[in-house]
């Protein structure tokens, strides 16, 4: 009796052993046939913050207008009291539109931009005053061609871009002394030396084309051959120039990051 028992736990357990398991499913149906892992396809990533670059060389034109401010000492005696001598300033002023080109470069590091720029500005200055202290005698001051070359120093803020300048400048200055019938008495003239400094603000339409505004000052000394007269003497000449334009400028080359 127990040995038939055995024979029958026996005999189970060997067709048990023999009946194929079918393999587990990850979706839990028996008899699908598991796929490998696959790796979804790479995707890019959307595109991330673009920091705007100011480095680079670049050349432009601006327009605006100027102001100009020219200005010489007289000693002469009074025209009342011819023993008294008298001591004025007295000045000529006028406006002109203006207009030039630029070209430059410059570099920039987190925020800070540095460079230089040189620049041409046409503008026409031509104004007649007699003198307050002498009878007939009349003062033509001229300037044109202002000429500049600055450093810059500027804050960059994405696409904008606000910077300082200052440096060398030159114009063309020339100064006549006529009698009241026309006649020249003096005369002198030339390029003069000075300084200029300035302010502005520009900002990227593209990646290589920028809109801007500047406001420069300008000075100057100039020197002024007077005519001889007695008892009578003449100082050199001081110019100011203040300008306000429109500029637009080209970067070369391709955008950087």
């Amino acid at each position: 009796m127990h040995l038939l028992r055995a024979v029958r736990i026996a005999s189970v357990a060997t067709w048990g052993l023999g009946v194929p398991i079918a393999p587990a499913q990850a979706d839990g149906q028996p008899g699908k046939r598991v796929e490998p892992y696959r790796q979804a396809p790479y995707e890019a990533p959307p595109p991330g913050f673009f920091e705007f670059r100011w480095s680079g060389f670049f050349a432009g034109a601006h327009l605006g207008g100027a102001h100009v401010n020219f200005e010489a000492t007289e000693t002469a005696p009074d025209p009342l009291v011819p023993s008294i001598l008298d001591v004025l300033t007295y000045s000529q002023d006028g406006a002109s539109i203006v207009g030039g080109v630029q070209a430059g470069w410059q570099k920039q590091w987190e925020k800070l931009v540095a460079g230089v720029e040189v620049t041409y500005t046409a503008v026409r200055f031509d104004e007649t005053t007699f003198s307050p202290l002498v009878p007939n005698l009349a003062r033509s001051a001229e300037l044109h061609d202002l000429v500049t070359l600055t450093g810059r120093l500027g804050y960059a803020d994405g696409r904008w871009l606000a910077y300082a300048k200052g440096g060398w400048a030159s114009a063309e200055i020339d100064v006549t002394f006529r009698d009241g019938a026309g006649a020249v008495l003096a005369s002198s003239g030339g390029r003069e030396n000075g300084w200029t400094a300035g302010i502005g603000i520009d900002y990227a339409l593209t990646y290589n084309l920028f809109l801007g505004i500047e406001y420069n000052y300008l000075h100057f000394n100039a020197s002024v051959a007077p005519p001889i007269l007695p008892n009578t003497r003449f100082g050199d000449g001081e110019v100011d120039i203040q300008t306000l334009v429109v500029r637009l400028n080209y970067r070369f080359g391709a955008p950087m990051r």
